[in-house]
């Protein structure tokens, strides 16, 4: 569930003391001003993979809370495994003994939170073949790492949708897709999730409304069936390859009105439905609604 996170507190004096005066196996690091042959910010050090810098106003925490955890406990370095409820109140437990310092307080700018579902096709299959759109929109960034990835992000100004094939990136012997958003908006994080500070995290209402703002998300990608050309005749099978493209539609979207451009494509999604171009969507979203009640508990 939850995965990367950016917290910061403006009263960081505890902090940075800890990390450059109390542990004693000198793994902090600090810019040198030579000239001066004094250390000057910013300072940092990792507990984990969990980053920890000091700049000359704030303290900052940041990082894959999911892979601290399995880290921390010997599982996986990586978030590919499960991330239950009680795991992410156990980590923030731990992290705070690392740090020996109350980050409840600390305010949150950044927050990942993604679900791992294993899928009966290949999720990089369905990344080249089948997840086309982002809301009728070309994706902003397609990667496939040299042939050792999968991957497709759509970019707001508030957030990022993710979705990439896990199993592919970790090696494993099995189908793993992510699924997951990335809010960089702060702002979006008080008002539709309530979340301003890292206590925010521990209550499961928060969660829920993360889960159901990823679902959403989820909703506007366009996910298609690859086509029985033999089943569909005519203008409906043109019109059904044309909305393949995000070009046909940004064609449309700059030539005609909003009222046909939205018509069109509500046109366009009820005959996926007709012809059952959406089992492949369907069946994720039933997967996405499995992990996360299974993750979040009673």
């Amino acid at each position: 569930m939850i995965d990367f996170i950016k917290a910061y507190t403006n009263t960081k004096e505890s902090l940075e003391n800890r990390i450059k005066n109390d542990f004693p196996d000198s793994e902090t690091r600090c810019n040198y001003d030579y000239f001066n042959e004094d250390p000057k910010y910013p300072c940092w050090r990792r507990f984990e993979n969990i980053e920890v810098r000091i700049t000359d106003k704030s303290a900052f925490v940041r990082n894959s809370i999911h892979t601290y955890f399995n880290l921390k406990n010997g599982f996986a370095d990586g978030n590919y495994t499960d991330f239950y409820y009680p795991d992410i109140l156990t980590s923030f437990e731990q992290l705070q003994a690392d740090l020996d310092e109350d980050i409840s307080d600390y305010k949150v700018t950044n927050l990942e939170f993604g679900l791992n579902i294993q899928t009966s096709l290949s999720p990089k299959s369905m990344l080249n073949n089948n997840f086309l759109m982002y809301n009728f929109d070309e994706f902003n960034q397609h990667d496939t790492f040299k042939g050792k990835g999968a991957y497709k992000q759509y970019n707001r100004n508030e957030y990022y949708v993710k979705i990439y094939d896990k199993g592919l990136q970790y090696g494993l012997d099995y189908n793993l897709l992510r699924v997951e958003i990335k809010i960089i908006d702060s702002k979006l994080l008080k008002k539709r999730f309530g979340i301003r500070t890292v206590r925010d995290i521990y209550e499961k209402i928060r969660l829920e409304l993360l889960f159901k703002f990823l679902l959403e998300r989820f909703d506007e990608i366009n996910i298609i069936d690859c086509l029985t050309t033999q089943e569909i005749r005519g203008e409906e099978k043109t019109f059904l390859e044309l909305g393949k493209s995000p070009h046909y539609w940004r064609e449309i979207k700059n030539s005609k009105s909003s009222t046909y451009y939205y018509g069109l494509r509500q046109r366009y999604n009820k005959l996926l439905e007709t012809y059952q171009l959406d089992t492949i969507k369907l069946e994720l979203r039933d997967l996405l609604v499995a992990k996360f009640q299974t993750l979040i508990g009673g």
